[in-house]
């Protein structure tokens, strides 16, 4: 009954197995998209576009994007990261114009993201010259939250610009059902394209199309958003440009006026920060390891958007400020020494400012190393870990062999600076050294750790054929020196009541069989250093081995000859 029963346990489960695997899987799917998928400008204008993740049930937690654009029709001028569902950068928005290339890696943490629209990035362009500017997405990915990275983009929508070499401005069209009053104007600005971004220039310029039936226009530049325009223009008036702007947030007013009346008025914002940010002083503090630089700029109308940090005569990086943390930044690691620091703040119309600071270094502290087991055989595997100070960085195990070959095994510390690997690379017999070091760029680099000693020894059959001959020559060694005493004790007793006669046919008969012992031992012998020479894989006896079993094999021969003298003497 029970085998029955377990019969039918498995025959459930096997079909509830093939039931599972003929059920097709859920495809999950993510998409990147360039929004607006399609845009008109014109020459001098500047344009934004957005990078947006799309998923259906799929959560996705990483998207490495590259953003392809033609450089010599559109230029970037900046790379907001506000809003983002991302909040952790692996690697910044940056861009080259030269390349024409957007770049970035970002992500999010537990639990994901799920959604449609998710804003990951805007890129605001500037228009050169009339053309179809095509915004490509090449080699990009959306990875799932699953732990294993999986890519799950499925589709891309590109985009594309179409750049006019003069402004197409919209004709407002009059609704002669409803009324006969002109309709509200379209205003817009090639000097400041966006009504919410600020911009450094001291003039602006206001364009739009008059229909029409209109007979005149008044305008107004005014720091209210709801002011009547007052200023009295002719029809023929279809642009204005207001010199000598105060800095701060103004309001450009027009209406248009018919033989009926006046029509609705039409409002536009624009925002000027000429003036830089204040002047400041950089300085820089140090904590355990790390040299912070302050960064606590002010700017009074459009405040502080960014940062940019020069180091000697390396590369300047930038600093967003949601990368600054209690107005403090972690500078990288340098080499020991004085250095000279430049750091440069920007506002959010692009004015800035610059400070300059020398400070020193501290030394790069060494990692730690540790080896376990120091002794195994080929093939055998080791564990390898340590700590450091500085987490999150690049680091090489090195293993060395008597020969001089070097391997080397790239890690990355942990948050809390440790690093673990395992290796069994090991081929060949000797001692191997292990050692690590810290490598922060290619120029910068850690003291080395302490070297330790590995003993790779032959394998577990030669060690044990070693063991077993060994114990071999010590019960050999026992038995002679055994045999010995018994042959003395014979002697003495029969020499001492004089039976001579028969001693010497005793001592005959005894050294024959003791004889025929040490040559059997011999011949044992002989026999181990044979099989230990046949089991070695990678080398033959070392010196020190051989050197004992030819002094064994001499002290055999040494005790019969000294039998054989003193049974002589006693003959």
């Amino acid at each position: 009954m029970q085998i029955s029963k377990n019969k039918n346990i498995f025959l459930v489960t096997l079909i509830l197995i093939c039931i599972f695997i003929s059920i097709p899987a859920t495809a999950s799917a993510a998409t990147l998209s360039i929004s607006p998928a399609s845009s008109k400008t014109t020459v001098g204008n500047l344009v934004t576009v957005k990078v947006v993740v799309g998923t259906d049930s799929q959560v996705i937690n990483n998207s490495e994007v590259t953003l392809q654009f033609p450089p010599d029709l559109l230029e970037v001028i900046s790379v907001s990261k506000s809003p983002s569902i991302f909040s952790i950068w692996v690697e910044e928005p940056s861009f080259s114009n030269s390349m024409g290339k957007v770049t970035l890696n970002g992500g999010v943490p537990n639990p994901g993201y799920v959604g449609q629209d998710g804003q990951i990035i805007s890129v605001t362009f500037k228009v050169k010259k009339p053309g179809n500017a095509s915004i490509i997405l090449s080699d990009s990915t959306v990875r799932a939250n699953d732990g294993l990275g999986t890519n799950v983009l499925t589709s891309k929508q590109n985009g594309i610009i179409q750049i006019d070499s003069v402004a197409q401005l919209e004709v407002p069209v009059i609704n002669t059902k409803s009324s006969n009053l002109p309709v509200i104007p379209v205003i817009t600005s090639p000097t400041n394209p966006q009504q919410n971004t600020w911009y450094s220039n001291d003039s602006a310029s206001f364009s739009w199309v008059t229909p029409d039936n209109v007979t005149s226009i008044q305008t107004l530049l005014s720091k209210s958003p709801s002011s009547v325009p007052t200023v009295t223009y002719d029809s023929s008036v279809s642009q204005r440009t207001v010199n000598n702007l105060s800095d701060g947030i103004l309001y450009f007013h027009l209406r248009y006026i018919n033989n009926l009346g006046s029509g609705p008025i039409a409002h536009y914002k624009i925002q000027i920060d000429s003036t830089p940010p204040e002047k400041f002083i950089t300085r820089v503090e140090t904590s355990g390891v790390n040299n912070l630089v302050v960064l606590d700029a002010k700017d009074a109308l459009s405040g502080i958007d960014s940062y940019s940090i020069k180091i000697d005569g390396n590369d300047i990086f930038n600093i967003k400020n949601d990368k600054i943390i209690d107005k403090k930044y972690t500078l990288p690691v340098l080499e020991e020494g004085n250095h000279r620091l430049v750091v440069t703040a920007y506002d959010k119309a692009g004015n800035y400012t610059d400070s300059s600071t020398q400070f020193v270094s501290e030394p790069i502290n060494p990692p730690s190393i540790s080896v376990s087991p120091l002794s195994i055989a080929i093939g055998d595997r080791i564990e390898v870990k340590g700590a450091s100070d500085y987490p999150r960085a690049d680091i090489l195990v090195y293993i060395k062999s008597e020969d001089g070959k070097v391997q080397t095994y790239p890690l990355t510390t942990s948050d809390s600076g440790e690093y673990y690997i395992q290796i069994s690379d090991f081929k060949k017999t000797g001692i191997y050294s292990a050692w690590s070091q810290l490598t922060f760029t290619e120029n910068i680099t850690s003291p080395i750790s302490n070297k330790i000693s590995i003993n790779v020894d032959n394998t577990v059959f030669v060690k044990t054929t070693k063991t077993i001959t060994y114990g071999l020559l010590y019960l050999i060694v026992v038995v002679l020196l055994f045999i010995i005493l018994l042959l003395t004790s014979y002697l003495g007793w029969h020499k001492f009541f004089g039976l001579k006669r028969q001693i010497t046919r005793d001592l005959d008969r005894t050294y024959s069989d003791v004889h025929k012992v040490l040559e059997m031992f011999k011949g044992e012998l002989n026999k181990q250093l044979v099989t230990l020479e046949k089991a070695s894989i990678d080398k033959a006896l070392n010196k020190k081995e051989e050197k004992i079993f030819k002094e064994l094999e001499n002290n055999i021969s040494s005790i019969d000859e000294f039998i054989n003298k003193k049974l002589k003497k006693v003959k």
